[in-house]
Parts: structure tokens; C-alpha cells; sequence
């Protein structure tokens, strides 16, 4: 079971939520539609949602897909809540590969729905960190772990998140440095 702290709703692993999905151009095309729904739901422009991220992450959706890199999604049944870059690559200092989440966007209704509190955003991270560890011992098989985080919700999350995880004795090593998460298995 993973959890984000007292706060944030846990997650098991073996949950079928728990699994993220490889985004291909079909899938794309079918997240843009629902996120472009949502926002217009909000009276909102598509294109102002993670203006930063969306080029990154369609590039990479859309082009022949890379063995170690891909966008990968984390869904509720229907509704996709969660995009994400994800690569593994060697890297200076590790023993292993390391798989690293960059460019986390959620769907636009946690941007713009008055609704949304701050557990309803853990707990769509907490998916999104439980998806990772499938990944990690699935798809892209790493003992490391990066997360680059970017939002002070993010960070909140992160920093609480690795306090319950550090005395846990599931990671050999679970750090936050910076805007980032670093777990290392046993």
C-alpha cells in the first residue's frame, strides 16, 4: 500500500488504477478531446493549460516511440487525471538505471474546478507515484527513481510523502532535494 502521508487517500499496488498507460498518437488524440471538453466545461482555452508541458509531452506522444522514453497516462476508468513524461537512462552516481517522471500534468479540472482540494491533488499524485513503481518493475525496469516536481502542491506533497516513506523500510534510500524525489529500492 502506498499512501501520500495522513492526508492523501492510499492506493494498493496491485490496483489496475495503479498501471500507467503508454499515450500513442490514438491515445493522444483522444486525452486532447477530453481535456479540450473539460476546459471548455471551466469556459477556459485548452491552450493555456500547462502551456509549457502540452508541445513537450505531444512531441513525444505523437513521433515513433523510444524504448527508453514515453508518455505515459494515469486514468479513473474513463478519465484520464494524470500525462507524464517517463525515461530511464544511466546516469552519473547510480548503480542501474534510473527512471525519471518530468513534465507531471494534470487534467485541466484540477486547474480549474473550485471543487478540487488539496487531498483530491495528493491523491492524484499518489496514483501517479504507485503507477511509477509498476513502470519501474515493468516497462522501463530501473532500482532508481527521479521525480521532478514543479508546483508548491507538488512539493507539499512530496515533502510529507517522503517523511512517511524515509522510516517506511520500502526504499533503501527516499530523499526530497530541491523539487525533486529520489528513491533508490531495496
Amino acid at each position: 500500500m502506498i499512501c501520500g502521508g495522513s492526508k492523501y487517500r492510499c492506493r494498493e499496488l496491485s490496483d489496475e488504477l495503479n498501471e500507467l498507460k503508454r499515450v500513442g498518437p490514438a491515445e493522444w488524440a483522444k486525452i486532447v478531446l477530453q481535456w479540450e471538453e473539460q476546459t471548455n466545461s471551466y469556459s477556459e482555452n485548452f491552450v493555456d493549460h500547462a502551456p509549457a508541458s502540452m508541445p513537450v509531452l505531444e512531441e513525444l506522444a505523437t513521433s515513433a516511440p523510444l524504448r527508453d522514453a514515453g508518455v505515459y497516462s494515469y486514468a479513473d476508468k474513463d478519465e484520464v487525471l494524470a500525462i507524464l513524461q517517463a525515461n530511464v537512462a544511466l546516469l552519473p552516481g547510480y548503480s542501474g538505471r534510473v527512471l525519471r517522471i518530468r513534465h507531471i500534468v494534470l487534467s485541466p479540472k484540477y486547474e480549474f474546478d473550485d471543487k478540487i482540494e488539496l487531498d483530491d491533488y495528493g491523491s492524484a499524485l499518489v496514483g501517479v507515484f504507485a503507477g511509477t513503481l509498476v513502470l519501474s518493475v515493468k516497462d522501463m525496469i530501473a532500482p532508481h527513481i527521479k521525480f521532478h516536481l514543479r508546483s508548491p502542491a507538488e512539493r507539499m506533497f512530496g515533502e510529507e510523502f517522503t517523511k512517511v516513506l524515509q522510516n517506511s523500510g520500502v526504499f533503501k534510500e527516499c530523499a526530497m532535494k530541491g523539487s525533486r524525489i529520489y528513491l533508490s529500492k531495496t
